[in-house]
């Protein structure tokens, strides 16, 4: 059964690491033997971080955990992404929010250096394909607390039988006195039972706003800050089993038929957890996904070609063409 329809280059950098051997999904990629844990708050499908040390560097942990297969026809926005970091290739998901643009987070586009968009599974070669030939990442992006996580994508053509693409909507006011809403969360990414092809994954859940919306670890004071401090830009889903895994970072929260939120990150807030990783499908972790109505100004800006950077841009060719024409007199 279905729910109801309705520049980027960011510097490296070197951290403190634990050493330890166990399995780790990483840039959607499952690596053996000794991995690098960093630290700070694990984190599902944008970082893992283990919650002791400063940390920045990506690892991409979980897809939708206990979670259904729908039939993309009847959402077409959901979209994957093939991501080159290096000689390492990861997996994210995204939404088509124009026939050009598509909204991502933005912890899955740093440190790219070629994104592709693919209308089913990522994974799948034969799929319909575009390139994304531009990158607007949101000027607050903070690898730390996840603010600004968004990015847009602009491809190089839209894709020739997706005629249907997601509307942003959320009003705060809806999540007053507490109320909890039914939102749907999407994602190409990995289940339990491996990777559907041609079929992306989604689940319902119960999703919260407000300065008490998100649970946090009692014992860790770090996280508990940063939480406390960056609500206003997180919708919180009441944690339980269902939730985003490996593939799913970037993708749709879906409330009443809109796009209200953008899958971010997660981590372990029961006590005592700050030396373990955050399992997908573990009810002991708290996701967080973007609110995008607090952005809105900013996407719309760059759908219309109204943003500083794109209005550079145009002047800049516009002086261009200036200067052709006179030369050529």
């Amino acid at each position: 059964m279905n729910p109801s329809p309705a520049s980027h280059i960011i510097p490296s950098y070197s951290v403190p690491e634990i050493v330890s051997k166990e399995w780790f999904w990483i840039r959607g990629l499952k690596l053996e033997s000794i991995i690098k844990i960093l630290s700070l708050f694990t984190i599902i499908d944008g970082y893992i971080i283990n919650q002791s040390l400063p940390i920045k560097k990506n690892i991409r942990v979980a897809r939708i955990a206990n979670g259904e297969q729908f039939d993309q026809a009847y959402y077409p926005y959901v979209v994957g992404l093939k991501i080159q970091i290096v000689d390492e290739e990861t997996y994210c998901t995204g939404t088509l929010v124009s026939p050009r643009f598509v909204l991502t987070a933005a912890h899955c586009i740093e440190g790219s250096s070629f994104v592709e968009v693919y209308q089913t599974d990522p994974r799948n070669e034969d799929g319909e394909k575009r390139e994304v030939i531009e990158l607007f990442m949101h000027s607050l992006y903070n690898d730390t607390s996840f603010v600004g996580d968004l990015c847009l994508l602009k491809i190089s053509k839209p894709f020739k039988n997706i005629t249907s693409y997601a509307n942003i909507s959320g009003n705060p006011e809806l999540f007053a006195n507490e109320t909890s809403l039914k939102c749907f969360i999407f994602g190409w990414g990995k289940n339990e039972t491996g990777y559907p092809k041609y079929r992306a994954n989604f689940a319902s859940v119960w999703v919260k706003y407000g300065p008490n919306a998100c649970e946090v670890p009692p014992d860790n004071y770090f996280i508990k800050d940063i939480v406390e401090n960056t609500w206003k830009d997180f919708l919180c889903p009441v944690p339980n089993n269902r939730m985003a895994c490996i593939g799913d970072s970037g993708g749709a929260l879906m409330c009443q038929g809109f796009l209200f939120g953008i899958t971010s990150h997660g981590y372990n807030y029961y006590p005592e957890m700050g030396h373990l990783k955050t399992e997908c499908g573990d009810t002991r972790v708290q996701t967080r996904y973007i609110f995008i109505v607090i952005y809105r100004d900013w996407i719309n800006n760059h759908l219309h070609g109204t943003s500083s950077t794109l209005k550079f841009n145009n002047l800049m060719f516009i002086l261009i063409s200036i200067v052709r024409f006179l030369l050529s007199i």
